[in-house]
């Protein structure tokens, strides 16, 4: 016994409104889970905070008092040969040091040159790659200060791109100052970095991004334990500074380049109902072509991104679209059986409630397409 065409075309609903829900509810589990601080680490302070193995730390005159420090600056001066795909960069810049008699008393007392004294921990490509001291040495500065200026040029690997909202992104772009010795983490000396108080032209002109705009950049120290003991009785504590510079995307070409197309074709998925129900053939010829369109669009896109563990923005827009013209296809087919089908007589009104499951599903699926994109985009 066949179903009416109305009840089937309700079936047809549910089960495209739980795929999308399920859809949802599954990236929501993921997105949350055990995983997803440590497989996507932020480098914003707040986000820092709780990460394991890194903890925040707030200058302030207890911690200057209580613990000998260093002060660290940095200047970059230009950004380029950006791959996502790779997660580096390139960056040219300087940084210089700055510490007090108490802390050249402990360079000495562990034998320490000022020059080893701190690394580029997320540098990558060391073989091409520039980072010394300046010829002119250790300076000497008033009240018994001492000044140590480095040069960099080198490649570096960028921990903390998230593409949860391609191609619309927040391109965070760090560089991590380290202090090397494992003597400073012991609590005999217990040293930290700490930013220059007046350091606050951290870019310089030639900041800039192809397809960026510069959005800021922020200066801030954190602790990092280290995950084994590194030979010692204990496990290191390092003192770190980390200087982050904040891109935000271009929104006109990710419009032009991914949304316009990818709404045209749903635009003519959504408008393919609105063909006579007559005309079968060219009802069944929109989906499954939209479906190929659509495949090969989204292959296109991933061509320009790294294997990600979970799906980015667009990716919840082809997914509902993929559905879309899924239940696109079986509804044509079941009002095409339904009219096949009907006795002559029955024709007319079951051309009427075929029209009128399309009209709802074209409601529908809007509906689901804004529903993806407003949940989508507010989940991080």
């Amino acid at each position: 016994m066949r179903l009416p065409i109305s009840r089937r075309f309700g079936f047809l609903l549910i089960a495209l409104v739980l795929a999308i829900t399920l859809l949802l509810g599954t990236r929501a589990f993921v997105d949350r889970g055990p995983n997803a601080d440590t497989i996507h680490p932020a480098a914003v302070q707040e986000e820092m905070e709780g990460t394991a193995g890194l903890e925040a730390v707030q200058p302030s005159d207890a911690l200057v008092a209580k613990h000998p420090f260093i002060y660290a600056g940095i200047h970059l001066d230009k950004i380029y040969e950006l791959n996502l795909n790779s997660r580096t960069f390139t960056a040219d810049g300087e940084i210089w040091l700055e510490w007090l008699p108490e802390v050249e008393a402990l360079l000495q007392r562990y034998d320490t040159d000022a020059a080893d004294l701190i690394s580029l921990t997320n540098r990558i490509e060391t073989w091409d790659s520039t980072f010394e001291p300046s010829a002119a040495g250790v300076r000497e500065l008033s009240g018994g200060r001492r000044q140590l200026l480095f040069r960099f040029s080198s490649r570096f690997y960028d921990d903390a791109v998230d593409f949860r909202r391609d191609p619309f992104d927040v391109l965070k772009v760090p560089i991590i100052i380290e202090l090397e010795p494992l003597w400073t983490s012991q609590k005999y000396a217990d040293l930290r970095l700490l930013p220059t108080p007046s350091n606050d032209n951290l870019v310089g002109e030639l900041g800039s991004l192809s397809g960026y705009q510069l959005q800021g950049a922020s200066f801030k120290p954190f602790l990092r334990r280290s995950s084994n003991s590194l030979g010692t009785w204990y496990r290191p504590q390092l003192s770190q500074v980390r200087l982050e510079v904040i891109y935000q995307s271009n929104l006109w070409p990710g419009i032009v380049n991914w949304i316009i197309p990818l709404m045209i074709i749903n635009s003519i998925v959504l408008m393919a109902p609105s063909v006579e129900g007559t005309l079968s053939d060219v009802r069944l010829a929109i989906p499954s072509t939209a479906l190929l369109t659509l495949i090969f669009l989204q292959q296109s896109y991933h061509s320009s991104l790294p294997k990600l563990p979970y799906t980015t923005f667009l990716d919840d827009l082809f997914t509902t679209s993929y559905l879309i013209a899924m239940a696109l296809f079986g509804l044509f087919t079941w009002g095409y059986n339904a009219y096949v089908a009907a006795p002559d007589e029955q024709k007319a009104s079951t051309m009427r409630r075929i029209n009128q499951a399309d009209t709802r599903f074209q409601f529908l699926s809007l509906g689901l397409l804004v529903l993806t994109a407003v949940i989508s985009w507010g989940r991080r």
